[in-house]
């Protein structure tokens, strides 16, 4: 593997240096800016960027050092440092020294600083041009505004919904933690791209209700009806409707809907609630090939039933898309009036810029 040399790095393209911490990250980047210093470039004109406060102090003071080592007399005579040596080497050395030494003594205006800090800097200079407030306060901590905007999301928009669909969210576990849990990392993401981008929300708690209602008066009128005509069937699999079974699943399912009244909520899945055994879905993949599936109202009415369901589920995407428009409202309304942005908004809005 051939040694990286920061002498012979051309200046002019873009480089990716990949390497783990003490193997001269940062003596790399000193002699890249002196390098550049040399070629004539202003201390103001050269950004360097890095991740916190420490590291961009402990940048600028290495930096400084390594210029002012340059200016040392007898450095530069005896060529004792490999930055003298290179500078040596090059046409008119002694401008280059007048160069780091102008350098040296403007290096207050130097450009080294966090991502967020040149974000913030360069909004505020350019203020009218990127549409920001030129007092733009910058706000360290998003975690008690991201809280607020969850719990207003649900007194807003999802705490007086339809009682049905509110158990429905309860079983699914969607309250404004589970909202915190599952969007904090996301909300200031403006490079997502969502999966479906867009789920119309329908309300189906009264005809879902309506066909719970109709299911329960079968159940209450026609289950030896049904036990009857599953058992008698010679095409469906008997491993899967079991002789003991169907009633069991059919009394499950009635002493539900009595417990439970309108507002029941059947878990449609095969491993929720025994009512799923009844769908024509269900039924016909335990149906053997050249047999046709069974025929009952209730096998209809509970198809249905599965279609309502991934109704509700649809609604809950609804609402989870809902909120990222609510929270970026919520957001610029809150930069507008308070004139104020958190970290994320700094790279989102100098990039919309």
């Amino acid at each position: 593997m051939k040694p990286l040399d920061p002498f012979l790095l051309d200046l002019e393209k873009i480089t990716l240096i990949e390497a783990s911490a003490g193997t001269g990250k940062t003596y790399t980047i000193t002699t890249l800016f002196a390098r550049l210093i040399a070629r004539g470039y202003s201390v103001e004109s050269i950004l360097v960027v890095t991740f916190t406060e420490a590291a961009a102090a402990e940048l600028k003071l290495r930096i400084r050092k390594r210029l002012a080592s340059f200016l040392d007399k007898d450095k530069w005579k005896d060529n004792e440092d490999e930055l003298t040596t290179f500078f040596n080497g090059q046409p008119e050395p002694g401008l280059i020294q007048k160069r780091i030494a102008h350098a040296v003594t403007c290096f207050d205006q130097a450009c080294i600083m966090t991502i967020h800090s040149f974000c913030l800097q360069t909004l505020k200079e350019n203020a009218f041009e990127s549409g920001t407030n030129f007092d733009i306060e910058l706000l360290t901590d998003s975690s008690l505004f991201f809280d607020q905007v969850c719990m207003d999301f649900f007194m807003a928009r999802i705490n007086d919904m339809d009682s049905l669909f509110l158990k429905f969210l309860t079983h699914k576990g969607v309250t404004p933690e589970s909202f915190k849990a599952s969007f904090r990392s996301l909300v200031s993401r403006s490079d997502l791209d969502f999966i479906p981008d867009i789920a119309g929300f329908k309300d189906v708690c009264n005809p879902y209700r309506d066909l719970t209602q109709k299911i329960y008066h079968i159940l209450k009128n026609q289950k030896q009806e049904i036990t009857d005509l599953i058992q008698g069937h010679k095409g469906l699999d008997k491993r899967s409707y079991t002789k003991k079974n169907i009633p069991h699943w059919l009394d499950l399912s009635k002493k539900k809907l009595e417990a439970q009244g309108r507002d029941t909520l059947f878990v449609m899945t095969e491993k929720g609630d025994p009512l799923y055994k009844f769908t024509r879905t269900r039924l016909s993949s335990k149906t053997k090939e050249g047999h046709d599936v069974p025929i009952h109202e209730l096998f209809d009415l509970c198809e249905d039933l599965l279609g309502l369901s991934m109704s509700l589920e649809t609604n809950v995407i609804s609402l989870q898309l809902d909120f990222f428009s609510f929270f970026n409202q919520e957001l610029d309304k809150m930069k507008y009036i308070q004139g104020a942005c958190f970290f994320d908004d700094l790279i989102n809005d100098l990039a919309s810029a």
